[in-house]
Protein backbone atom coordinates (compact mmCIF):
# COMPACT_ATOMS: atom_id res chain seq x y z
CA UNK A 1 0.00 0.00 0.00
CA UNK A 2 2.77 2.40 0.92
CA UNK A 3 4.58 1.61 -2.34
CA UNK A 4 1.45 2.41 -4.32
CA UNK A 5 1.05 5.74 -2.51
CA UNK A 6 4.68 6.66 -3.12
CA UNK A 7 4.31 5.84 -6.79
CA UNK A 8 1.20 8.03 -7.11
CA UNK A 9 2.97 10.89 -5.33
CA UNK A 10 5.97 10.65 -7.64
CA UNK A 11 3.70 10.64 -10.70
CA UNK A 12 1.83 13.74 -9.42
CA UNK A 13 5.09 15.63 -8.79
CA UNK A 14 6.34 14.75 -12.28
CA UNK A 15 3.07 15.92 -13.88
CA UNK A 16 3.23 19.23 -12.02
CA UNK A 17 6.85 19.79 -13.13
CA UNK A 18 5.98 19.13 -16.77
CA UNK A 19 2.97 21.47 -16.57
CA UNK A 20 5.12 24.29 -15.15
CA UNK A 21 7.76 23.80 -17.82
CA UNK A 22 5.14 23.92 -20.57
CA UNK A 23 3.61 27.04 -19.02
CA UNK A 24 7.04 28.69 -18.93
CA UNK A 25 7.57 27.87 -22.61
CA UNK A 26 4.20 29.39 -23.49
CA UNK A 27 4.80 32.64 -21.53
CA UNK A 28 5.09 35.65 -23.87
CA UNK A 29 8.61 37.01 -24.37
CA UNK A 30 9.16 40.78 -24.31
CA UNK A 31 10.38 42.12 -27.69
CA UNK A 32 12.08 45.50 -27.85
CA UNK A 33 10.31 47.89 -30.27
CA UNK A 34 12.06 48.57 -33.54
CA UNK A 35 13.68 52.02 -33.92
CA UNK A 36 11.70 54.49 -36.07
CA UNK A 37 12.61 54.41 -39.76
CA UNK A 38 15.08 57.01 -41.02
CA UNK A 39 13.44 59.92 -42.86
CA UNK A 40 13.36 59.98 -46.64
CA UNK A 41 12.85 63.72 -47.14
CA UNK A 42 13.29 66.95 -45.21
CA UNK A 43 11.90 70.43 -45.76
CA UNK A 44 13.26 73.75 -44.46
CA UNK A 45 11.00 76.81 -44.50
CA UNK A 46 12.01 80.08 -42.85
CA UNK A 47 13.49 83.55 -42.97
CA UNK A 48 16.49 84.14 -45.23
CA UNK A 49 18.99 86.99 -45.45
CA UNK A 50 21.72 87.60 -48.05
CA UNK A 51 24.64 89.75 -46.91
CA UNK A 52 26.92 90.82 -49.73
CA UNK A 53 30.59 91.58 -50.18
CA UNK A 54 30.89 95.21 -49.13
CA UNK A 55 33.76 95.83 -51.54
CA UNK A 56 32.29 94.57 -54.81
CA UNK A 57 34.93 96.37 -56.84
CA UNK A 58 33.90 97.08 -60.39
CA UNK A 59 36.27 96.40 -63.28
CA UNK A 60 35.89 97.64 -66.82
CA UNK A 61 33.22 100.11 -67.93
CA UNK A 62 35.20 103.29 -67.34
CA UNK A 63 32.03 105.38 -67.18
CA UNK A 64 31.26 103.74 -63.85
CA UNK A 65 34.50 105.07 -62.41
CA UNK A 66 34.79 108.48 -64.06
CA UNK A 67 31.59 110.01 -65.42
CA UNK A 68 32.88 112.23 -68.22
CA UNK A 69 34.91 114.29 -65.75
CA UNK A 70 31.75 115.38 -63.90
CA UNK A 71 31.75 112.82 -61.09
CA UNK A 72 33.55 109.72 -59.88
CA UNK A 73 32.41 106.38 -58.46
CA UNK A 74 34.79 104.47 -56.22
CA UNK A 75 32.92 101.17 -55.97
CA UNK A 76 29.69 99.23 -56.42
CA UNK A 77 27.84 97.70 -53.48
CA UNK A 78 24.44 96.28 -52.63
CA UNK A 79 22.36 96.27 -49.48
CA UNK A 80 21.34 93.05 -47.71
CA UNK A 81 18.29 91.20 -49.05
CA UNK A 82 15.64 89.49 -46.91
CA UNK A 83 13.10 86.94 -48.09
CA UNK A 84 11.52 83.52 -47.42
CA UNK A 85 13.83 80.55 -47.96
CA UNK A 86 12.92 77.01 -49.03
CA UNK A 87 15.09 73.88 -49.09
CA UNK A 88 13.98 70.36 -49.98
CA UNK A 89 16.29 67.39 -49.41
CA UNK A 90 16.22 63.69 -50.25
CA UNK A 91 18.18 61.20 -48.11
CA UNK A 92 20.14 58.78 -50.29
CA UNK A 93 21.30 57.10 -47.07
CA UNK A 94 20.45 58.00 -43.45
CA UNK A 95 23.45 60.38 -43.48
CA UNK A 96 23.84 61.56 -47.10
CA UNK A 97 21.31 63.80 -48.80
CA UNK A 98 20.91 65.84 -51.96
CA UNK A 99 19.04 69.12 -51.69
CA UNK A 100 17.62 71.98 -53.74
CA UNK A 101 17.66 75.39 -52.08
CA UNK A 102 16.05 78.64 -53.23
CA UNK A 103 13.91 81.49 -51.99
CA UNK A 104 11.20 83.92 -53.00
CA UNK A 105 13.13 86.21 -55.41
CA UNK A 106 14.01 89.50 -53.65
CA UNK A 107 15.05 92.79 -55.27
CA UNK A 108 18.76 93.44 -55.71
CA UNK A 109 19.79 97.13 -55.60
CA UNK A 110 23.22 98.04 -56.97
CA UNK A 111 24.53 101.25 -55.39
CA UNK A 112 27.37 103.56 -56.43
CA UNK A 113 29.63 104.17 -53.44
CA UNK A 114 31.76 107.27 -53.34
CA UNK A 115 29.53 108.94 -55.96
CA UNK A 116 30.58 112.61 -55.93
CA UNK A 117 27.48 113.91 -57.78
CA UNK A 118 24.91 112.40 -55.44
CA UNK A 119 23.53 115.86 -54.60
CA UNK A 120 22.97 116.61 -58.30
CA UNK A 121 21.26 113.34 -59.24
CA UNK A 122 19.52 112.85 -55.90
CA UNK A 123 20.37 109.15 -55.79
CA UNK A 124 23.28 106.74 -55.96
CA UNK A 125 21.21 103.85 -57.39
CA UNK A 126 22.68 102.26 -60.51
CA UNK A 127 19.76 99.89 -61.03
CA UNK A 128 17.56 97.23 -59.47
CA UNK A 129 16.69 93.73 -60.57
CA UNK A 130 14.75 90.78 -59.16
CA UNK A 131 17.15 87.92 -58.60
CA UNK A 132 17.35 84.52 -56.98
CA UNK A 133 20.24 82.14 -56.32
CA UNK A 134 19.15 78.51 -56.86
CA UNK A 135 21.43 75.86 -55.31
CA UNK A 136 21.97 72.13 -55.74
CA UNK A 137 23.81 70.64 -52.74
CA UNK A 138 25.35 67.37 -51.60
CA UNK A 139 25.14 67.08 -47.79
CA UNK A 140 26.37 64.94 -44.92
CA UNK A 141 24.08 64.77 -41.85
CA UNK A 142 25.28 63.68 -38.40
CA UNK A 143 22.41 61.76 -36.78
CA UNK A 144 24.23 60.07 -33.87
CA UNK A 145 23.78 62.99 -31.45
CA UNK A 146 20.08 62.61 -30.78
CA UNK A 147 17.92 65.67 -31.43
CA UNK A 148 20.90 67.86 -32.43
CA UNK A 149 21.74 66.92 -36.03
CA UNK A 150 24.44 69.06 -37.70
CA UNK A 151 25.09 68.90 -41.42
CA UNK A 152 27.53 70.25 -44.02
CA UNK A 153 27.10 70.63 -47.76
CA UNK A 154 28.80 71.66 -50.98
CA UNK A 155 27.35 72.33 -54.40
CA UNK A 156 26.65 74.70 -57.25
CA UNK A 157 24.68 77.95 -57.25
CA UNK A 158 23.09 79.60 -60.27
CA UNK A 159 22.20 83.28 -60.24
CA UNK A 160 18.75 83.73 -61.81
CA UNK A 161 17.62 87.10 -63.13
CA UNK A 162 13.83 87.48 -63.19
CA UNK A 163 13.89 90.89 -64.86
CA UNK A 164 14.85 94.53 -64.49
CA UNK A 165 12.94 96.48 -61.82
CA UNK A 166 14.28 99.98 -62.43
CA UNK A 167 17.12 101.97 -63.93
CA UNK A 168 19.19 104.42 -61.93
CA UNK A 169 21.69 107.18 -62.46
CA UNK A 170 23.57 107.19 -65.78
CA UNK A 171 22.09 103.89 -66.96
CA UNK A 172 19.18 102.81 -69.16
CA UNK A 173 18.16 99.18 -69.83
CA UNK A 174 19.85 97.97 -66.67
CA UNK A 175 20.28 94.19 -66.36
CA UNK A 176 22.36 91.64 -64.47
CA UNK A 177 23.79 88.52 -66.14
CA UNK A 178 22.95 85.02 -64.95
CA UNK A 179 25.97 83.04 -63.81
CA UNK A 180 27.21 79.91 -61.99
CA UNK A 181 29.13 79.84 -58.71
CA UNK A 182 30.17 77.64 -55.76
CA UNK A 183 28.13 77.15 -52.57
CA UNK A 184 29.40 75.91 -49.17
CA UNK A 185 26.90 75.11 -46.41
CA UNK A 186 26.96 74.51 -42.65
CA UNK A 187 23.92 74.15 -40.41
CA UNK A 188 22.08 72.11 -37.81
CA UNK A 189 18.61 70.69 -37.26
CA UNK A 190 17.32 70.70 -33.67
CA UNK A 191 14.51 68.14 -33.58
CA UNK A 192 11.73 68.80 -31.07
CA UNK A 193 9.86 65.63 -32.07
CA UNK A 194 10.72 62.78 -34.42
CA UNK A 195 9.47 64.75 -37.42
CA UNK A 196 9.40 68.41 -36.41
CA UNK A 197 12.14 70.81 -35.35
CA UNK A 198 13.96 74.05 -36.06
CA UNK A 199 17.09 74.77 -38.09
CA UNK A 200 19.89 77.32 -38.39
CA UNK A 201 21.77 77.41 -41.68
CA UNK A 202 24.65 79.40 -43.21
CA UNK A 203 25.84 79.32 -46.81
CA UNK A 204 28.82 81.07 -48.37
CA UNK A 205 28.34 81.73 -52.09
CA UNK A 206 31.29 82.46 -54.34
CA UNK A 207 29.33 84.28 -57.00
CA UNK A 208 29.99 87.15 -59.41
CA UNK A 209 28.08 88.72 -62.25
CA UNK A 210 28.19 91.48 -64.86
CA UNK A 211 25.90 94.52 -64.73
CA UNK A 212 24.96 96.00 -68.09
CA UNK A 213 23.18 99.02 -69.47
CA UNK A 214 23.42 101.95 -71.85
CA UNK A 215 24.66 105.39 -70.90
CA UNK A 216 21.82 107.86 -70.41
CA UNK A 217 21.38 110.20 -73.39
CA UNK A 218 24.17 108.63 -75.43
CA UNK A 219 23.14 104.99 -75.81
CA UNK A 220 26.71 103.81 -75.31
CA UNK A 221 26.80 100.22 -73.95
CA UNK A 222 28.53 99.96 -70.57
CA UNK A 223 29.37 96.91 -68.54
CA UNK A 224 30.97 96.28 -65.15
CA UNK A 225 31.89 93.18 -63.15
CA UNK A 226 30.49 92.84 -59.62
CA UNK A 227 31.81 90.32 -57.08
CA UNK A 228 28.73 89.54 -54.93
CA UNK A 229 30.03 86.65 -52.75
CA UNK A 230 27.13 86.80 -50.25
CA UNK A 231 26.65 85.04 -46.95
CA UNK A 232 23.15 83.54 -46.98
CA UNK A 233 21.83 83.00 -43.43
CA UNK A 234 18.54 81.24 -42.69
CA UNK A 235 16.47 79.97 -39.78
CA UNK A 236 13.04 78.44 -39.48
CA UNK A 237 11.11 75.20 -39.25
CA UNK A 238 12.37 71.78 -40.36
CA UNK A 239 10.10 68.86 -41.19
CA UNK A 240 11.43 65.32 -41.75
CA UNK A 241 9.24 62.62 -43.27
Amino acid sequence: MMSAMRLCAAALIAALAITRAEAADLAPTLVEPLPPPAPTFYLHVGALGAFFNTNAQSTGGGYFNNVAGIATISNIATRPNYTVGLELGYFITPNIAIALSAGVPPTLHLKATGFTANSIFGTDLLGSTRWGPAMALLQYHITQWGPIQPYAGIGAVYLLNFGNISDGILVNNFSVDQNFGLALQLGTDIMLTQNLGVYVDAKKLFLSTDANGTLVGLGIPIRTHVQLDPWVIGTGVTVKF
